[in-house]
């Protein structure tokens, strides 16, 4: 299987997850290329049985899934060994498991599960899917999502870009923190959120890039 066509499939599975959508202009956004290119590599993944177009929305097929969450395990797990181990930051860690997602054995990868103990999620809180492609997906709202005076618990943050996993990562913004919206300005301002002691101005663009539950 290509790089190329590995990237495909990934990117319609996290814009279907992240966003309930995919379609042409989306993953030309994401993936910095021509709607042109996107429509010729789709009809190729359609013929190939990957992926499906409902209108004018994305969908991927069991066989398409299943090689998306292949890279995925492949990803996270090395999310897992570059933050945990090596130290990396977040957004080198996220950069390079892009190069290591579409090299790494599938023997590999499972002596590297094993080696990290069986992690269930990685760094960033989002679920790693095992070797049967199983994968324990959650619904939770946004930090954007809840009313001011809410306590919350962190649950994970978005990947979509090294920039905002390194602005998220500054800010000590991980999954498992409690946050409080003390404030929320009017007109689309920003939260004011209380973590870790500490008060933080945070605008709806990220904290919609955030997920969280309310604290029991």
């Amino acid at each position: 299987m290509s790089e190329s066509t590995e990237m495909y499939l990934l990117t319609i599975y996290k814009l279907n997850q992240q966003h309930g959508t995919a379609g042409n202009t989306q993953l030309a956004n994401w993936l910095g290329v021509s709607t042109a290119s996107i429509t010729e590599m789709v009809k190729k993944l359609a013929e190939k049985g990957l992926v499906e177009r409902k209108g004018r929305q994305l969908r991927l097929l069991p066989e398409g899934r299943s090689i998306a969450l292949k890279v995925i395990r492949k990803h996270r797990l090395a999310e897992r060994l570059l933050t945990d181990h090596l130290k990396i930051p977040w957004d080198h860690a996220h950069e390079q498991s892009c190069r290591l997602e579409h090299i790494l054995s599938d023997t590999v990868v499972d002596a590297l599960e094993k080696f990290l103990g069986y992690p269930k999620t990685c760094p960033h809180g989002h679920p790693i899917p095992d070797k049967k492609g199983n994968v324990a997906l959650t619904e939770a709202p946004r930090l954007s999502d809840f009313e001011e005076g809410s306590t919350v618990v962190i649950e994970r943050v978005s990947e979509e870009s090294a920039e905002v996993l390194r602005y998220l990562e500054d800010q000590k913004i991980f999954p498992g923190e409690e946050v409080r919206i003390s404030k929320i300005a009017p007109f689309e301002g920003p939260l004011l959120i209380e973590i870790g002691g500490e008060s933080l101005p945070l605008s709806r663009e990220i904290a919609s890039k955030v997920w969280a539950v309310k604290k029991a």
